[in-house]
């Protein structure tokens, strides 16, 4: 499978801005979805016990031979979802994969465990700012078409360092929801 190595690297620190790694027991079987959030062929990768398996475009479908099947989609950044459906558990149904020992959504989940308060007040500060953001950039971004068909709406005249502030915050906002596993196609793609 091209571009991938046959066994599932180590995660090293400087993983966790580009790797995401999401995991699940099946049966004796541990099975690992890797991503790779800056590939431009959006490849999502499979490991079955540490080894490679199959390698697909996302949106991904896995047959496992447990019966049912591991799904994987990329966001714009991130992961919109990882999860195993039907596989083979009694009663069917489907579950989100758990973060891999030592990503960056593993770490998100941990600091979510010892810090409840704090990390919710984080998550509803990202998605204020993902929404100021949204909101802000919208009639810009209008504005951007309406100059081929000759229209134009009007935009917030924030001052540069506003825009500046936002677009770094944005960045952090984006970042936590990616990491906290949280996609909804308004603010994530």
């Amino acid at each position: 499978m091209e571009g991938r190595p046959n066994r599932l690297r180590e995660v090293k620190w400087f993983d966790v801005f580009w790797r995401g790694l999401y995991e699940a027991q099946i049966g004796e079987s541990i099975y690992t979805v890797e991503i790779d959030y800056f590939d431009i062929r959006e490849r999502i990768a499979l490991y079955r016990d540490g080894v490679l398996v199959d390698s697909q475009k996302s949106p991904a479908a896995f047959a496992l031979p447990e019966g049912g099947r591991i799904e994987a989609a990329m966001a714009l950044y991130g992961v919109k979802y990882a999860r195993v459906v039907d596989g083979g558990r009694s009663g069917g149904g489907e579950a989100q994969l758990a973060p891999a020992l030592g990503s960056a959504e593993y770490l998100r989940m941990r600091f979510e465990h010892q810090h409840p308060v704090l990390s919710r007040s984080i998550a509803v500060l990202a998605w204020v700012i993902l929404v100021v953001a949204l909101v802000t950039q919208i009639p810009v971004t209008l504005n951007s078409l309406g100059y081929w068909f000759g229209f134009t709406v009007p935009t917030f005249a924030l001052p540069s360092w506003a825009n500046t502030v936002l677009a770094v915050a944005g960045l952090f906002a984006a970042l936590d929801r990616a990491f906290r596993m949280k996609h909804n196609p308004l603010l994530d793609d």
